[in-house]
């Protein structure tokens, strides 16, 4: 007999008793064996299940829809197994599946036949064709999946309901053939030289855990890039998954496995644009892409993403994004964002985002997200729903206005820094990053310990400033809270002279009258002891549904910019960008962008027009709020720039012109006012040695393509 789980409305309820059964520890009767008595005359059937229930030591489960509790039953059964008890109270209609100390009942499926069935033997290979039926209507049926198991060969029936296989004899020259579908009983036959045997046969010690599903090709990156007849395979063969050492596929489909690389776990994946399997256990690679229906072990190469539809064991690398639906034990490493839809104990780290459940580990990005954190978050933005947030207003003995964001919990967050002198004769900004840790002496009372790294302008941004802080924590109202203690400063000058308008921190001199200045020709340090003090305000973060899409919709971008330089002698950047866009996942959108940069100087000679060339990752934080990261080329144009130098002979400024190309990156975030509209601002570099960086305000507009 064939015991089968069908996935209907009610399986909530069926999972539910299920667990329950398994903590029992007890084996439930076989329906086969003897023991029931019952004698009944116009009885309720929930009276007669029940009494059958008590003799038999087990429960049943079964969605209310399925049996009318008051209908009458009339059985004399003396000594019978609980399956013929059944078998005279419903016949045929239901199926029963022995799980703990629950009898599962759920309707019975029709079965699979296989018809017309020619079998030609050419040298050393077999082809079998025929037609795949309905057992109990006759009708043909379309999208049947036909599979050999031990060889691993597969095809769908066309809509005639018609297959046809080339495959290799079996050692005894028998050739074993099953068939399945969704909703449908899979039937095995066997053919030999002259014969065919027809067998209802289970999967034996090929059969899988169904609990997972294909959670893989319900995401907006499986739909992208996962085929129909893949998917439909899937359906029809849900439970039956081999090991194999190795494979080599070209795309999904196009695999050593065939039709059957996802019903199959290798030791060894090469995948040299990109592919679909069971799993790995042990070391796969792709070119682009990697998606794994089940659990990925050990090591995952990808130049773009990998999709693991179970656990991830191990270090998983990818050029843009790594995407586990279960949970990671190990190491994510992506240039763009990291997720694990259930727990991650180990690192994940990427330049844009990492985000999971539960993280019991370390997130480094630039935004970090977690429902409930155990771990260590060290970004720009922590989301931490058992966290906070804190935004402290401060003066300190350098700047009258410092502004800090921090995000994390007590037990380790990261601070965002901005700081300014309002001051005409002694201006000074920076902004920068830290971390640090609570002591919590009571509900009121507590002493931060942290420590801080920032950038600092005087006309460019290529001084140094780090700091420690212990800062007394006073909590005043529940949101509010007193902040000061003593610093420990260590500023970096990367300056001969002094330069006028700006603080003179290090003491350096003057700039010399007949010297040209010269950025970077020195290298002055302070350190010193010194004083915060300021207010903070308190709260935490609110719980926020995830939002499940399984969008695959283009869209046409189109943006302007304006922004101001990194460095002077460039003060407006302004631009227009046009992109196309294509939802991937839940929240996550590829975009390829292109456009045009122009900055603008106080010099007439100078003249810097540059086109990037970039792809990148959309990722949306709510319904609303998104961030983005891009990578690509800053190519030059109408390039008329001249590059100073110093002539040691003559100590005069000499001039050269220059081509541009260069590699480039840029970082974003933005509102969403709907689905078209969005404004945000954004960092472009476009040369990691150069000064061409800008930032900017972002207006945007997108235009829906297709659903």
């Amino acid at each position: 007999m064939i015991f089968t789980f069908t996935l209907y409305p009610f399986r909530h309820y069926f999972l539910i008793l299920l667990m329950l059964g398994l903590a029992f520890g007890a084996r439930a009767q076989n329906p086969a064996q003897p023991g029931i008595t019952l004698q009944a005359k116009n009885t309720k059937v929930f009276l007669v299940m029940q009494e059958m229930e008590k003799q038999a030591g087990i429960y049943f489960s079964y969605d209310g829809r399925l049996i009318n509790r008051d209908s009458l039953v009339t059985l004399n059964i003396i000594n019978q197994p609980l399956n013929a008890a059944l078998q005279a109270i419903f016949g045929n209609r239901f199926e029963y599946q022995p799980q703990g100390r629950y009898l599962v009942i759920t309707p019975a499926m029709p079965h699979l036949a296989l018809t017309n069935t020619d079998v030609t033997t050419d040298g050393n290979s077999v082809s079998v064709s025929g037609l795949v039926i309905d057992e109990r209507s006759g009708e043909r049926l379309m999208n049947a999946s036909v599979y050999e198991k031990d060889q691993l060969v597969a095809t769908l029936t066309d809509e005639h309901g018609y297959f046809k296989l080339r495959l290799r004899p079996g050692a005894s020259g028998s050739v074993a053939l099953t068939a399945g579908k969704r909703l449908y009983h899979d039937t095995t036959v066997h053919f030999l030289p002259s014969v065919w045997v027809n067998a209802r046969a289970g999967m034996g010690a090929y059969l899988a855990d169904k609990s997972r599903g294909n959670r893989v090709e319900r995401t907006g990156l499986g739909q992208a890039f996962i085929s129909t007849r893949q998917m439909i395979q899937s359906l029809n063969i849900p439970n039956f998954f081999a090991s194999r050492p190795f494979q080599v596929s070209l795309t999904p489909g196009l695999s050593t496995h065939g039709m059957f690389s996802p019903q199959v776990v290798n030791t060894v994946s090469l995948n040299l644009i990109g592919g679909y399997t069971a799993g790995v256990n042990g070391v796969e690679a792709g070119g682009l892409f990697n998606i794994n229906k089940r659990d990925s072990r050990y090591l995952q190469l990808a130049g773009i993403f990998n999709l693991v539809g179970g656990n991830m064991t191990g270090l998983q690398l990818a050029g843009a994004h790594n995407f586990v639906l279960d949970t990671l034990k190990g190491v994510q490493i992506a240039l763009f964002a990291n997720r694990a839809e259930g727990s991650v104990s180990g690192l994940q780290l990427s330049a844009l985002n990492n985000d999971t459940r539960y993280l019991r580990g370390v997130q480094i990005g630039l935004i970090n997200r977690a429902d409930t954190s155990k771990g260590i978050s060290i970004g720009l933005l922590n989301i931490i729903r058992n966290g906070f947030y804190r935004i402290n207003y401060f003066a300190n003995n350098l700047a009258n206005a410092n502004i800090a964001l921090k995000t994390g919990t007590h037990a380790f967050y990261s601070t965002l820094l901005l700081s300014t002198n309002i001051s005409s004769t002694q201006k000074f900004y920076a902004f920068g990053l830290g971390i640090g840790h609570d002591f919590m002496l009571s509900d009121k009372f507590y002493v931060s310990a942290e420590g801080n790294y920032l950038l600092a302008n005087n006309t460019l941004w290529d001084n140094q400033w780090g700091q420690a802080k212990l800062l007394l924590n006073l909590q005043i109202t529940p949101n509010i809270s007193l902040v000061a203690g003593p610093t420990f400063n260590h500023y970096k000058y990367n300056h001969r002279w002094h330069i006028p308008g700006y603080r003179n921190i290090t003491q350096a001199p003057e700039i010399s009258s007949n010297a040209p200045y010269v950025p970077g020709a020195a290298t002055q340090t302070r350190q010193w002891l010194g004083w915060e003090a300021g207010v903070a305000f308190n709260s935490a973060f609110k719980s926020v549904k995830r939002e499940k899409t399984f969008s695959q919709a283009w869209y046409l971008g189109f943006a302007a910019t304006e922004g101001k330089g990194w460095d002077e002698p460039y003060n407006f950047v302004t631009g227009a960008e046009i992109s196309l866009q294509r939802d991937l996942n839940s929240g996550l959108t590829g975009i390829i962008t292109t456009g045009f940069t122009h900055f603008a100087t106080n010099s007439s000679i100078e003249l810097v027009n540059i086109l990037p060339v970039k792809a990148g990752v959309r990722l949306k934080m709510n319904k609303h709020l998104y961030i983005q990261g891009d990578l690509g080329e800053a190519i030059g144009i109408d390039y008329q720039r001249k590059r100073y130098v110093i002539n040691p002979v003559t100590n005069t400024i000499d001039s050269y012109r220059m081509k541009y190309n260069q590699m480039m990156y840029s970082f974003s975030a933005g509102y969403m006012f709907n689905n078209s509209f969005d404004a945000g601002f954004k960092f472009d570099d476009y040369g990691l040695q150069t000064e061409f960086k800008q930032f900017a305000l972002r207006l945007g507009y997108r235009l829906k393509l297709s659903k």
